[in-house]
């Protein structure tokens, strides 16, 4: 049982940290935040704004690797709470390098991202752009890191201040934020097995194909559909998984439309990065 005098505790120390977190960013004057329109990066703009109001912006990355659902979800975040937002057509496959997939392939889309964001804060005159890594990410193998340390002007307030995973979804609810629930996402990209060519052709099939597959679990049921030009595997919450059993027939009839033969759901749940070769 937990007391009243507990949750007045708990009050106290999120408050603490989302203050730290606002007191971090309003020493910065002037900032754009890289914003993808996640758990992360949400908060992250709202205490942007909150804290240096029209000094703060978010640059988002206008990418045919960026989900549908994200797009409607950036613009309808922004709108808002009245983050004024840029959009930077942005096409990472017309890199050769990372269409190739090979294990460093988040390491060449984040240094090349990161390069047409700058370039957008060099040309307002914006000297930092904000990144919504936060501790979590220290503990997996994340090849794009290395691209944000590399960066001149990129930070990582939430990083910096020490804020876990647990501790953003916590402090996104106290500011009741419609993020606070939303599933962790990645890039479309991230449901193509490590080797295997990206295409336009496979992220358009990924995008739709997950569309059609979320009509059948609950919402903000965590999903990727991996998928390498042949197979499909769903991969959902554990708890998911016997509802979405006893509609894999009518899933299947649904993605053979967009040229998707074979699916197959993933018997022990969603596994971070479980399409990516990681180095041993």
């Amino acid at each position: 049982m937990i007391s009243a005098t507990g949750k007045k505790d708990d009050l106290l120390i999120i408050k603490e940290k989302y203050g730290e977190l606002t007191d971090s960013i309003r020493k910065l004057g002037k900032a754009a935040i890289a914003f993808s329109g996640g758990v992360d990066s949400s908060l992250l703009a709202y205490a942007a704004k909150e804290t240096l109001g029209d000094n703060a912006c978010a640059f988002t990355l206008w990418s045919p690797l960026l989900p549908a659902d994200d797009k409607r979800d950036i613009l309808s975040f922004t709108d808002r709470y009245g983050i004024r937002l840029f959009k930077i057509e942005h096409n990472d496959l017309s890199c050769k390098d990372f269409c190739e997939n090979s294990p460093e392939r988040c390491y060449i889309c984040k240094s090349a991202r990161l390069d047409a964001l700058t370039s957008l804060a060099e040309e307002l005159d914006i000297p930092w752009l904000l990144d919504g890594s936060n501790i979590d990410d220290l503990n997996d193998w994340r090849p794009g890191m290395k691209a944000v340390r590399e960066s001149k002007i990129t930070l990582s307030p939430l990083l910096e201040c020490g804020l876990s995973k647990k501790d953003i979804r916590e402090i996104s609810s106290h500011l009741e934020l419609p993020t606070a629930v939303k599933p962790s996402a990645a890039c479309l990209a991230s449901r193509i097995p490590t080797g295997t060519a990206i295409t336009e052709e496979l992220i358009l099939k990924i995008d739709a194909g997950e569309d059609i597959i979320k009509k059948y679990l609950p919402a903000n049921a965590q999903l990727r559909m991996r998928y390498d030009g042949r197979a499909a595997k769903i991969e959902t919450d554990r708890e998911n998984i016997p509802g979405l059993s006893q509609s894999l027939a009518l899933i299947s009839e649904e993605l053979a439309l967009i040229g998707i033969a074979a699916v197959l759901i993933e018997k022990d749940g969603y596994m971070m990065g479980s399409a990516t070769v990681r180095p041993k």
